[in-house]
């Protein structure tokens, strides 16, 4: 037999004895993984056919969070936040990016100053190397999401960068 746990075992093979006397069903087909489903994209713009910059100001709004920080996607946020839509998916997007970014940044201030009651310059050198680190990053997945939008698309952010603040 594979080591492929969706496979039935045969009936005789179907418990392990574990030390102690336990023992433990082996998985079946029921419970093997599945593989996950991919969300589907979030529906097409509804914005009207004379609006042709919907995907560059969505765009923008991800380009936007490595300058300015929450502000540019707070402002397409509040502009868009009751018509679904492709712009929506990415302002709310952006927006939860914006602001994680900037938490992660008030936690890296706060060990800036906790690592100067010790010592200012290995502060300065942790804070400067971890406010980099976070900035690159920031830009690495900004640009990757904004150029999804600009071609219409929808790119995820991992949720370890990009919490669900608002919806």
């Amino acid at each position: 037999m594979t080591g492929n746990p969706a496979q039935r075992m045969p009936a005789h093979q179907a418990r392990e004895r574990r030390p102690g006397g336990a023992s433990r069903a082996w998985p079946d087909a029921r419970h093997a993984a599945r593989p996950a489903t991919p969300r589907p994209d979030p529906p097409g713009d509804q914005l009207p056919a004379g609006a042709p910059g919907a995907r560059g100001v969505a765009a923008l709004g991800y380009l936007g969070v490595p300058v300015l920080g929450p502000c540019l996607p707070l402002v397409i946020y509040l502009l868009r936040w009751r018509k679904p839509g492709h712009l929506r998916w990415h302002s709310v997007q952006a927006l939860n990016f914006s602001l994680t970014v900037a938490l992660y940044g008030i936690c890296t201030l706060i060990a800036g100053a906790v690592l100067t009651l010790d010592s200012t310059s290995v502060a300065l050198v942790v804070l400067i190397a971890v406010a980099s680190a976070l900035w690159l990053v920031t830009l690495a997945y900004a640009i990757l999401a904004g150029s999804s939008a600009y071609r219409g698309g929808f790119r995820r952010i991992p949720a370890w960068l990009c919490a669900t603040i608002a919806r």
